[in-house]
């Protein structure tokens, strides 16, 4: 996979001879992406296989060309060889007149390298090339200053390794853990802090709240049930031997149950659980009762007897 990241090679006086092409390790541009030159004789034993120099061109032209542009792309020099140290990899560079112009005038000050890597591990495997650029992307050490990385780069990195207790010969991959190791002390902090007794409750606590809840709603659900089908027996509604089958139906779908109770009302057996009207026999005490009754009288009425034959 090609990728085109900027190295902040500042360029100041002549076009030097050796270029810094990338640093030592692990590296992480401006624009966030991170890199490796894990193996820099890696790289170097591809370029010498390949045979060929290498380009320069201006602005990654030779990667892709701008929008509109017609005609050849000139290069600014030709990288000869590759060396490694521990810097990291360089490159002697064969310039053109023009692009030497263009350096010592300042025209152009950075420099960026074109290379492949590999996509899991983002490890440098070979190098494609490098252009004249205005803003650079990877933080490497000036073309016209090559002993001094750019002072505020130095600056920075100075304060940070200060503030995360390194040594100042840390390398990026000490830092990049230190800060990892640090954020993931500042999440268990913040966890710690959150668990306030006063404000959360464990969560056996809310299980075991939740099981006493649910068997009160299951003690209440039955309580009712019962008294859904005893009420619908003495309604008439259904027979004492139907409230097994009622009680289910119940349990299983309530509402089913109450739509069948509301749809047979009156109840066809209620009857069975009203008084007798008929009044009772002689010399119960009640008889002047019964033959008072409208309904004693409908009786007598439909026999042909007198209105007190029942209290005979």
């Amino acid at each position: 996979m090609l990728n085109q990241a900027s190295a902040t090679c500042e360029l100041s006086g002549k076009a030097p001879d050796w270029v810094h092409l990338f640093p030592s390790g692990q590296m992480i541009g401006r624009d966030g992406r991170q890199f490796a030159l894990s193996d820099p004789q890696l790289v170097i034993q591809a370029f010498n296989q390949s045979g060929v120099d290498l380009p320069i061109d201006y602005e990654h032209q030779n990667d892709r060309k701008p929008e509109g542009h017609v005609g050849p792309v000139p290069a600014a020099g030709w990288i000869k060889e590759l060396k490694a140290d521990s810097v990291g990899l360089w490159g002697r560079v064969e310039w053109t007149a023009q692009a030497r112009e263009l350096i010592s005038t300042k025209a152009y000050r950075y420099l960026s390298p074109s290379f492949f890597f590999e996509p899991r591990s983002k490890a440098i495997t070979s190098l494609k090339g490098a252009g004249l650029v205005h803003n650079p992307n990877l933080q490497l050490q000036a073309l016209a200053s090559q002993e001094h990385a750019m002072p505020e780069n130095q600056d920075f990195m100075q304060q940070l390794l200060q503030a995360l207790n390194l040594p100042t010969e840390a390398d990026p991959q000490a830092v990049l853990d230190a800060v990892i190791a640090l954020k993931g002390d500042v999440r268990l902090e913040t966890a710690a802090q959150s668990h306030d007794p006063t404000r959360f409750v464990p969560i056996e606590a809310v299980q075991e709240l939740m099981k006493d809840r649910n068997q009160q709603l299951s003690t209440q659900a039955e309580s009712r049930i019962a008294g859904k089908v005893s009420d619908a027996v003495e309604n008439g509604i259904i027979l004492p031997r139907m409230k097994e089958w009622a009680t289910a139906l119940c349990r299983t779908d309530e509402a089913a149950f109450d739509t069948f109770v509301s749809s047979s009302m009156p109840g066809a057996y209620s009857h069975l659980n009203k008084p007798n009207p008929l009044p009772s026999y002689p010399g119960n005490g009640v008889g002047q009762a019964a033959s008072s009754s409208s309904e004693a009288a409908a009786i007598c009425a439909q026999l042909a007897l007198r209105p007190d034959a029942l209290n005979d």
